[in-house]
């Protein structure tokens, strides 16, 4: 699929989803005036008061579509993404428009905030909560209008929500650590207790002020138990990818990589090696360095279907001097497909399985071309003998091919220095430029050459030589 028809599906099921999510809250929001609150006032309505209601849920409507269309634009979400916040965003307002039954005041308000904030960008979390803050107000504001009841709760409620709702995206966004998050919620929801009593206490006055506080508190810690709740068992039923999942994937007890250390621990050093200029080179050009450096662990994951056919693994015996090139060739290229089937077995996200099969691109494999040109007088087509992957159609998956062959061709020079290795990668990358390897995806010869530089500046920490001592007792 085209890169333009993938952002067309995206979009598709964005304004898709708007429209569900839409119809959710109407939905959920007339069964509790017409059916628990038993408002028949509702149907009773002057003309022109049943017209601005119908009006403002056509606007709520159209303005989460277009929300949810500039969102899916804007941050490049993917379906299952763009499914966990719209699936956020509805339990929270029902949670809301329900618990207000007992007070406006025990509303968890910017619970998807607090679960999204963990689980994708802060942009994302400060337009959920955008979304939920307002739809409830427009909500309770037209409930409070028909019973007569004061707006003042409902306002300090919509204020405390878009302020500590957009604290929270601010706050825990990209933290890598559950413990942080919980500190950090928790003291988010400390500060909207305050937050809440102030403003309460300066708007309204009533005769309960002891039962006002506790809903405050019930509110707040329902929020904060909730968020600790939902944010894992959101993560695992979507399968999104956090910084903290990502720093499971590549801990060296994780099950894929725990059996590539044991079979095959030369391309499991040789992983690591291409993940440490990848953690460098993707924060450079603006890219998830946690994300980079899980696809620099999987991305070679194939090799465990035949470890010692590949170098690293080898010690003094070649296998390959004993077989044709074209069966050599077959080897060397069925690692990319093997390991996006082993991700898949081990239910590796895409964003980084993909990898996979991308790395390696369709490039030439030039080794056993060079040797079946030597073998055979006739001529040999070069397609027999390059890569039957897919070209690069991120910015991260082509930051792995650059690595992963710049960290093999270096340790391969003799004496590399600076230059060389300069020299080296500009060879490297503008072979991948002239082959289209990069033309599926949205990188820049700027960062292209960005990613050069910092290897060449890596280089010297990962491969500097080592002082000889004197031996000695």
């Amino acid at each position: 699929m085209k890169r333009s028809e993938e952002k067309q599906k995206v979009i598709f099921f964005a304004v898709l989803m708007a429209i569900g999510l839409s119809l959710w809250i109407v939905a959920v929001t007339l069964i509790k005036f017409l059916f628990i609150e038993n408002m028949a006032e509702m149907l009773r309505v002057p003309l022109l008061s049943f017209t601005a209601i119908s009006v403002g849920f056509l606007i709520l409507i159209n303005g989460l579509m277009l929300l949810t269309y500039f969102a899916a634009r804007l941050y490049k979400l993917k379906t299952k993404e763009l499914l966990a916040t719209v699936f956020l965003i509805a339990f929270t307002y029902t949670l809301c428009i329900y618990s207000s039954l007992i007070s406006v005041y025990v509303m968890p308000i910017f619970l998807s905030a607090l679960v999204i904030a963990q689980l994708s960008n802060k942009n994302l979390a400060i337009l959920a909560n955008f979304i939920t803050t307002i739809s409830l107000t427009f909500a309770l504001m037209i409930e409070s209008l028909v019973l007569g009841s004061s707006q003042l709760p409902i306002i300090v409620m919509m204020v405390t929500g878009l302020l500590c709702g957009s604290a929270a995206a601010l706050v825990l966004s990209k933290d890598a650590s559950r413990l942080k998050f919980m500190l950090k919620s928790f003291l988010v929801c400390i500060v909207a207790i305050v937050i809440m009593l102030v403003l309460s206490f300066i708007a309204t006055k009533d005769n309960n002020p002891d039962g006002r506080i506790m809903y405050m508190v019930i509110s707040s810690g329902a929020q904060f138990v909730l968020a600790l709740i939902l944010a894992p068992i959101v993560e695992k039923v979507f399968n999104l990818l956090t910084n903290v999942r990502l720093m499971e994937l590549t801990a060296h007890n994780a099950p894929l990589m725990s059996r590539l250390l044991k079979e095959a621990p030369g391309t499991f050093n040789h992983s690591l090696a291409v993940a440490s200029f990848a953690q460098m080179c993707a924060a450079n050009i603006g890219e998830n360095p946690y994300l980079a450096m899980a696809c620099a662990y999987y991305h070679d994951v194939g090799k465990l279907a035949n470890p010692i056919y590949f170098k690293e693994n080898q010690s003094d015996y070649n296998p390959h001097d004993d077989i044709l090139p074209e069966v050599s060739a077959e080897i060397l290229r069925s690692h990319t497909s093997e390991g996006l089937t082993l991700c898949e077995q081990y239910n590796i996200p895409e964003e980084i399985s993909h990898v996979t099969v991308q790395h390696h691109g369709t490039m030439l494999i030039p080794v056993f071309y060079h040797k079946a040109k030597k073998l055979t007088d006739g001529m040999v087509d070069p397609e027999e003998y390059c890569y039957h992957g897919v070209t690069p159609k991120t910015k991260l998956a082509a930051l792995i091919m650059i690595c992963d062959t710049s960290e093999a061709a270096i340790r391969a020079m003799d004496e590399p220095d600076g230059d060389k290795v300069d020299k080296l990668l500009q060879k490297l990358i503008n072979e991948r430029l002239q082959s289209g390897q990069f033309d599926n995806c949205e990188i820049t010869i700027r960062e292209l050459n960005s990613i050069r530089e910092t290897i060449i500046n890596a280089y010297g920490g990962l491969f500097h030589k080592r002082i000889k001592y004197p031996e000695g007792k």
